[in-house]
């Protein structure tokens, strides 16, 4: 859950920031999510 993972963040001093339009558009993904491409695989 990602808001139990802020608070676990904020608790370490860790600043979690957010992905703007301009780097989510150079990228080629999404804003929200998901961040890996379709044909990622492990």
């Amino acid at each position: 859950d990602e808001k139990v993972a802020a608070l676990h963040l904020d608790k370490l001093g860790v600043k979690l920031t957010k992905l703007t339009k301009e780097q989510a558009q150079y990228l080629g993904v999404s804003a929200t999510g998901p961040f890996k491409s379709d044909h990622y695989r492990y």
